[in-house]
C-alpha cells in the first residue's frame, strides 16, 4: 500500500510540473510552434478548461490577465494535499 501513496504522490508531482510547463508555453508565444510545447498544452488543457469555461481574463488596459490559471493552481495543490493526506491516513502514518 506504501507504494501506491508513492505512486499517487510522484502522478501529482509529475502533472504539477506539466502544467507549470504548459503556463510557460502559454506565455511565451514563440515557443508554441515545437511539439514539446504543444504536447504540454495539450496535457494541461482538460484540467484548465474547467476554470477557463467559468473564469474570465481581467480586462487590464489593452491586455488581459488570464487568472484562471492561478486559482486551478491553488485548487490543484489544495487537491493533492487532501490526497496525501487521506493516503497518510490510511497508510496510519498520522
Amino acid at each position: 500500500m506504501d507504494v501506491l501513496a508513492r505512486l499517487v504522490e510522484w502522478m501529482f508531482s509529475i502533472y504539477w510540473f506539466v502544467l507549470l510547463a504548459g503556463a510557460v508555453v502559454e506565455m511565451v508565444p514563440d515557443v508554441r510552434q515545437y511539439r514539446v510545447a504543444r504536447w504540454f498544452i495539450e496535457l494541461s488543457a482538460p484540467y484548465l478548461r474547467i476554470f477557463r469555461r467559468n473564469i474570465r481574463p481581467l480586462s487590464i488596459g489593452r491586455m488581459s490577465l488570464d487568472i484562471s490559471w492561478m486559482i486551478g493552481a491553488v485548487v490543484y495543490l489544495v487537491i493533492e494535499a487532501g490526497v496525501d493526506t487521506t493516503l497518510a491516513q490510511l497508510l496510519g502514518k498520522y
